[in-house]
């Protein structure tokens, strides 16, 4: 057995005495009006019971003395009390949110700024922050677009901050901030600094290989609840090939373990594809191995710099089945140890994903110069117009803007969408990959089986996955890219 068995869940029995993790808390989501309790890359709404349990928990009351005040409170059989409340926080446990005993980390009480949030109908959940366009690394899967945007447009660090008090003010409770690689900002300090004044919930999104121990535990200390580490591969040789970068996996082995030790959340993002595929056990070992209580699992889309490389990326049904037989054991054997976020692939589904939460739906992205997209890959969609934080108030932006608005609701949809019993479940699918694979952003996403164009694009992969993979066309400031072998 691998050394994924070195760390145990968290048994909620009546002597626990359970606390929120340092990077999990309960949250007044005062624009909707509801309590939900902050984790990495999530909001869990919790109603008034939860509420009344959640609010009890300290790490230095016992499961047993919570269930023995809530059944005083309430009239309520004791027993039964204590079976429901261990039900709830064993829940929250097996989320990897819990741990037995107070933590010595405490994350910066909210300002007056983050408790002034007046309600605002149907806002985002989320802000996606690209920092910067810039990048040590040269994935040839990178969602950036193809023309990346130069240093000498980037936002502010106070132009930041004005844009994260709009977007929490609209009702973002999460906040990624992400690149490029947003370490290579010498202001990310002073960035996150506005962040933690208008509450939101930090999650640094990095590739690691910049980052100093000082620097993270410095970000640490600010506030930064979370941090992402994007994983190429954890053999060597292949993670140095894949990212164009030599000396990565080390690197952020240390970040990793820096970030536990610092009591921040830390989650592994291994995007797959057939360069990495057979290595995904490994990759999960890692995950464990570093303390990480997330890994997103996900199985890369296809367009900016993935549509150029799809031939070179593009695994097969054969080896994509295999990814999703480890996941599901892995998801058995580490339950309240390690969360999975599992994205299939799409030439290989019959169904779409909900892409994002749905267009316009759940988060706002802001690029390096401050354009306001629905999505981060909306710029691969001709003919939508991207206002300027810069210029045009946020929350304007997101009712108002024609780029928000054009896939909203069902509208524009076109058959077998319009008609289709799960319009209002998938919501038509992905436009971009829709606009990559069709060349109409309004047709059904190709995933679908109920698509003119699914079989094309299944016998696509089909086709490129059995094929030798050509060299890679590395992302590059230039949009042109480099190939390599």
């Amino acid at each position: 057995m691998s050394k994924t068995q070195d760390r145990e869940r968290f048994v909620v029995a009546p002597h626990s005495r359970p606390a929120f993790a340092r990077y999990a808390r309960l949250h007044e989501d005062r624009v909707r009006d509801r309590f939900v309790v902050l984790a990495p890359e999530r909001a869990y709404e919790i109603d008034a019971i939860s509420l009344a349990v959640i609010g009890l928990i300290d790490g230095e009351s016992t499961v047993a003395q919570i269930a023995s005040r809530l059944a005083a409170r309430y009239g309520a059989p004791e027993d039964v009390v204590a079976r429901d409340v261990t039900a709830l926080l064993q829940g929250l446990a097996d989320k990897c949110l819990l741990r037995d005993g107070p933590d010595s980390f405490t994350p910066p009480p909210l300002s007056t700024l983050a408790t002034s949030y007046a309600p605002f109908a149907a806002g985002p959940a989320g802000l996606l922050a690209e920092l910067t366009h810039r990048c040590p690394l040269q994935c040839p899967y990178c969602s950036n677009p193809l023309e990346l945007e130069r240093p000498n447009v980037e936002l502010t660090a106070k132009e930041w901050g004005e844009t994260f008090r709009a977007a929490a003010a609209i009702g973002a409770m999460q906040l990624h901030l992400s690149g490029g690689e947003p370490t290579l900002r010498r202001d990310l300090e002073e960035i996150l600094g506005y962040a933690v004044e208008a509450g939101l919930y930090s999650n640094l999104v990095t590739s690691a290989v910049m980052l100093t121990r000082e620097r993270l535990e410095a970000l640490a200390k600010i506030g930064l609840d979370h941090v992402q580490v994007s994983i190429q591969d954890v053999i060597p040789q292949s993670a140095d090939y894949i990212s164009a970068f030599e000396g990565g996996v080390a690197k952020k082995r240390d970040v990793a373990i820096w970030t536990r030790e610092f009591g921040m959340g830390l989650t592994i993002n291994a995007p797959m594809h057939r360069q990495n595929i057979d290595h995904l056990p490994k990759i999960i070992d890692f995950a464990v191995e570093v303390g990480a209580q997330r890994i997103e699992v996900a199985h890369i889309q296809y367009y900016a710099w993935a549509e150029k490389n799809r031939a070179a990326l593009i695994p097969t049904r054969e080896k994509f089945m295999e990814s999703v037989k480890v996941v599901d054991e892995a998801k058995a054997r580490l339950k309240g140890v390690l969360n999975f976020d599992f994205v299939i692939h799409d030439h290989y589904a019959t169904l779409p994903k909900t892409c994002t939460g749905g267009w316009g739906r759940s988060i706002v992205v802001v690029t390096p110069s401050g354009k306001a997209l629905p999505c981060h890959a909306a710029q691969t969609l001709p003919g939508l117009v991207f206002d300027d934080v810069r210029k045009r108030d946020l929350g304007d932006i997101w009712r108002n803007g024609s780029a928000f608005n054009a896939f909203r609701g069902g509208d524009w949809m076109k058959e077998p969408c319009r008609s289709c019993e799960r319009r209002e479940i998938d919501l038509g699918g992905c436009r971009c990959q829709a606009m990559a694979v069709t060349g109409d952003a309004a047709a059904t996403d190709p995933a679908c089986h109920l698509s003119p164009d699914h079989a094309r694009f299944a016998a696509l992969a089909a086709t490129e996955a059995h094929a030798a993979p050509p060299p890679f066309v590395y992302r590059r400031m230039s949009g042109a890219g480099k190939e390599t072998v």
